[in-house]
């Protein structure tokens, strides 16, 4: 198994070497790719300056960063869903023909072109006394009728990510209507399994006052969701009711996306992480599913080469031999991270991603 992309057709923080050059590029010359825009597009992007003065150098933060931000507050104003996809083609299109230089992250401008809208943000919830213990949480200004409490565990192989690179997770649930908490947990090498599975533990705990207090009811129901690495540890969550015994928490549903739900212990990014373990059915949520799972939806892309969608397929028959329910979703032409990728808003429209686990919690 490889936890560490290999190029840059997937846009998220284990891919962010091949956007500097494409980025600065683009921005420097926004004003000469207006004219390959639809007409409210350009009217949208009007006055959009590359940099903010002299000192802006196309190798710096300030000048992307200062014409991406501009971009954004446009958004609002370019209602239509298809200049959004416009514009992320270009960006797009500069990655796929400018390597190996970094001055900003892929996911920065999946961010920068997701509406800031739909929610609002309690950011910086502490759930333990690090640095790495703190959540952000996503509430939607109209809640659905039946609204739930997302908690979403992002990827990175147990070694990277932040939960402000998921603002496109919690903007596309919140803005239907659900409300997301997407926790920061400690990372390898500085703490080992099961570490990073107490700090979801506790995240959960920590979130029930906040959300409480804004929605004036109990918070005694959660649907776990997760990316990668994230995914197995929301499923270890699901298939393991001795996690959460003591919470007072139900959990919904599980939505897992990409995960390694037959975790291979002996691989050698995988083997460090786990090395306390002494039975490898204790961290194999295949291994430890029973009739108590929750119903469960697994979305997997058929082209993913990280985690290889035989995960899913046993996931999914262990599932079914207890009797639980479980929706298995596969995405054509989709490899790892396009998986989680594809639920941001501009992106919805090509696999609907973020409808189907709409409906999944619609139909619970």
């Amino acid at each position: 198994m490889s936890w560490q992309s290999s190029g840059c057709k997937d846009l998220l923080p284990g891919d962010m070497q091949c956007v500097g050059q494409a980025l600065s590029t683009i921005t420097r010359y926004v004003s000469g790719i207006r004219p390959l825009l639809p007409g409210a597009c350009r009217a949208g992007l009007a006055g959009v300056q590359y940099g903010t003065g002299a000192s802006d150098t196309l190798n710096g933060m300030d000048a992307p960063k200062s014409t991406i931000m501009q971009m954004r507050t446009r958004l609002p104003s370019l209602s239509s869903g298809s200049c959004r996809i416009w514009l992320l083609c270009l960006v797009l299109l500069g990655v796929s023909v400018s390597a190996g230089c970094s001055v900003f992250s892929p996911v920065s401008i999946l961010n920068a072109l997701v509406p800031s809208s739909g929610y609002t943000l309690q950011s910086g919830v502490v759930h333990g006394d690090g640095e790495r213990q703190k959540l952000d949480i996503y509430f939607p200004v109209t809640p659905a009728d039946q609204t739930r409490t997302i908690v979403f565990v992002y990827g990175g192989a147990w070694r990277d990510g932040s939960r402000e690179d998921y603002e496109f997770v919690g903007q596309a649930l919140a803005d239907a209507g659900h409300t997301v908490i997407i926790p920061d947990y400690r990372l390898y090498p500085s703490v080992v399994y099961p570490e990073f599975v107490n700090d979801i533990v506790s995240a959960i705990q920590a979130a029930r006052a906040p959300v409480e207090q804004r929605r004036g009811e109990a918070l005694d129901e959660i649907v776990l969701m997760g990316h990668s690495s994230g995914a197995h540890t929301a499923a270890l969550l699901s298939a393991d009711p001795r996690w959460l015994k003591d919470s007072r928490i139900t959990l919904d549903a599980l939505v897992a996306i990409a995960g390694p739900y037959d975790l291979p212990l002996d691989d050698p990014e995988v083997e460090p992480v786990f090395s306390g373990v002494s039975d490898a059915n204790e961290v194999i949520p295949v291994a430890l599913t029973t009739s108590e799972h929750p119903p469960a939806l697994l979305i997997h892309g058929v082209d993913d080469e990280r985690v290889l969608p035989f995960h899913t397929r046993r996931y999914a028959a262990a599932l079914q031999a207890a009797d639980v329910r479980v929706d298995v979703r596969w995405l054509q032409d989709t490899g790892h991270v396009g998986s989680i990728s594809g639920i941001a808003s501009p992106l919805d429209r090509s696999d609907r991603n973020r409808q189907r686990i709409i409906d999944f919690l619609d139909s619970l």
